[in-house]
């Protein structure tokens, strides 16, 4: 593979919204500096504490839903006898899912045997409704599991935490009785903390002795996100959010002290705004900048402006008249029509480059139209409009169009790494030093104030 082909694979990766490549890159930097923060101001204690909140978040995060997903395919769809590859939003719409039975060709993608016309019948045989429920239960499934995940690695990381205090507090006490060569019948060696060893033991033995301390307790009442379905019943892009307002709501309801909740508040909203809004602001402004000031429109996905038929088809001014031949104010048929009876239509070529038509091969290997993948149309209608800025962008800048597409590659390739560059600053400097300029202002230092209480707690209750 080519220097270009790679650049080109990875820019299209990072600068895709709905993979899951550019989301890891900002969360892995985002929790690699959070930890190292925790353990430069908060000591080994806290960054234990934090890496196994943050990197066990990670691998339920990034890893539950489509681990969920998997094994219910696996088990309850293929216990049906459904296809789960096809797209939940083309059967709850009665003219898509007629339009794609009679259209289907080809091979499913997720199968060796079964067509996509058999597939989608299977789907529609009672209207839809089975498989309708089969992915209200996926997706109500892998959401619960995975929260449930998470906040048993919650509980698990605030015992491990109470443990290696009171651990701690057990060794600075054996080093005391060691340096003063005190007798076995000193029952005053713990004095300095109010309790002894067994004590010690016996008040940090159940993982939610602490948390349920109303004392300190933030006054948050969080819970599962309500009408999980409706959300994400007809946009499974929606999945990796709900997940995060799921993880976000157990961080602030299991906070520890009122101090952690608001930490907890400035670090998940930032991560939360950086990861799905600034990400698209940020883009929109570089868009737009490109295009009034340099000239060079790159709204296009880079899989489009490196393809050799957009190429072609730019040099020889095709795109304003395959434009005008795109069906206008037309029914929904119409233009998903229009997609499979017109393959050499170049806004139909960049639509199939930039994902928004997907294709399966059919038993001869050509490459057909997948009916059962859901085809945007609003998405398609807004290529067709960046197709035809470009178009005149280029036609108006008298430059070679290989000049001009390699400046228009370079201006993409620079917007999308600005864009994980200013994120990961944000997440990875910005972000965890405000989180530890609010805790210095709540608690007057830096250090890790949960082991504090749980020491002082400790002492309150042996005091009991």
């Amino acid at each position: 593979m080519s220097i270009q082909a790679i650049t080109t694979k990875v820019i299209s990766t990072l600068g895709n919204k709905e993979s899951l490549v550019p989301i890891m890159v900002k969360d892995g930097v985002d929790s690699g500096c959070l930890t190292y923060r925790s353990y430069k101001e908060g000591g080994k204690v806290e960054g234990i504490d934090r890496a196994i909140d943050e990197f066990g978040t990670q691998l339920i995060w990034i890893g539950g839903i489509p681990f969920c997903k998997y094994f219910y395919d696996k088990t309850i769809y293929q216990k049906s006898k459904i296809n789960p590859g096809v797209d939940p939003r083309i059967i709850a719409n009665n003219e898509y899912a007629s339009w794609a039975k009679e259209n289907a060709k080809g091979i499913m993608s997720n199968s060796k045997t079964q067509t996509v016309k058999e597939a989608v019948t299977d789907c529609l045989k009672d209207g839809g409704k089975k498989a309708q429920n089969l992915y209200k239960g996926k997706i109500i499934t892998a959401t619960a599991l995975t929260l449930a995940a998470f906040f048993l690695l919650t509980k698990v990381k605030q015992k491990n935490t109470k443990n290696s205090v009171i651990k701690d507090m057990d060794s600075k006490v054996s080093d005391t009785f060691e340096n003063k060569q005190e007798t076995k019948n000193n029952v005053n060696v713990f004095s300095d903390f109010n309790l002894n060893n067994k004590e010690a033991k016996e008040v940090f033995s159940d993982i939610d002795s602490y948390s349920k301390q109303e004392k300190n307790k933030p006054a948050f009442k969080g819970g599962i996100i309500k009408n999980v379905t409706d959300a994400v019943m007809f946009n499974p892009v929606h999945n990796m959010k709900i997940i995060d307002a799921g993880i976000t709501t157990e961080r602030l309801a299991c906070s520890r002290n009122k101090t952690e909740f608001g930490e907890h508040a400035i670090k998940e909203g930032g991560f939360l705004f950086f990861l799905y809004c600034f990400g698209g602001l940020l883009e929109k402004g570089i868009n737009k900048l490109s295009s009034k000031v340099l000239n060079k429109p790159i709204d296009l996905d880079i899989d489009v402006i490196m393809d050799s038929k957009f190429e072609d088809a730019l040099s020889k001014g095709k795109i304003a008249s395959d434009i005008s031949n795109l069906p206008k104010g037309g029914s929904l048929t119409d233009k998903l029509n229009f997609i499979v009876n017109n393959p050499e239509n170049s806004v139909v070529q960049a639509a199939k480059k930039s994902k928004i038509v997907s294709t399966v091969k059919d038993k001869t290997g050509e490459k057909v139209v997948d009916t059962s993948k859901y085809i945007d149309t609003k998405a398609f209608d807004k290529l067709a409009e960046n197709m035809q800025v470009i178009d005149e962008k280029f036609k108006s800048s008298k430059e070679p169009v290989k000049k001009f597409l390699n400046k228009t590659k370079a201006l993409k390739v620079g917007s999308v790494m600005a864009n994980i560059g200013v994120s990961c600053l944000f997440l990875g400097y910005i972000l965890p030093k405000a989180v530890y300029k609010f805790r210095e202002k709540e608690t007057g230092t830096t250090k890790f104030h949960v082991a504090e209480n749980i020491k002082n707690e400790s002492k309150n209750h042996n005091s009991k």
